[in-house]
């Protein structure tokens, strides 16, 4: 972890901040524990981000999950034996952090990241009348914490309709399965030889 005073320097200079919460963990980046409560102690609002997706869950219902849970424990874990409150993140700031700081975090801010006028029309619609999300009684709580990959009826990006009634739209599964097993097989082969 960086010094207290690095952290007010990156917060000072107005740095942004991208944290791979499962894989700081699995890797045993540093203390294995993203940075969540040192960039906020700074002002910084991080983005989520996903890292090693050939070893690890590529979904950010993961990694917003997984933040939320290693924030709350360790606000927690820091106030016990106090007569501190613990300062807990909140399910709507993991759904920031996830759209619209990752947006920003990646130097697309002012692109996508929000349904805003002006920007481009990318949008994923959940099904919240499934096993996993009803019943719906907090949009945002539901989707932080209760949502996964399965639940995503359509993706539009850019205005372009890219999965329809929780199909792909375009995709021939049939030849990127054929294309994805031939790339592992070539690579276990070239490995095999080594």
């Amino acid at each position: 972890m960086y010094a207290p005073e690095a952290w007010q320097a990156m917060g000072d200079a107005g740095v942004t901040v991208s944290l791979a919460p499962t894989s700081e963990a699995q890797i045993g980046l540093e203390t294995a524990v993203p940075a969540i409560d040192e960039a906020l102690a700074v002002g910084i609002r991080p983005g989520l981000s996903i890292d090693v997706e050939v070893a690890l869950a590529s979904d950010m219902f993961t990694q917003m999950r997984t933040l939320h849970a290693i924030q709350r424990m360790r606000a927690v874990n820091a106030a016990y034996g106090t007569d501190t409150t613990p300062d807990r993140i909140t399910s709507r700031d993991v759904l920031d952090f996830a759209t619209a700081q990752g947006a920003r975090t990646n130097g697309l801010g002012d692109v996508t990241g929000s349904l805003t006028p002006g920007k481009q029309a990318d949008l994923l619609v959940i099904a919240a009348d499934d096993i996993n999300t009803m019943p719906l009684n907090d949009a945002v709580g539901t989707l932080v914490l209760g949502a996964d990959a399965r639940n995503i009826e359509t993706v539009v990006v850019a205005g372009q309709v890219r999965k329809r009634n929780g199909q792909l739209v375009g995709v021939d599964m049939d030849e990127l399965r054929r294309q994805v097993t031939e790339s592992r097989d070539t690579i276990r082969k070239a490995a095999a030889k080594d």
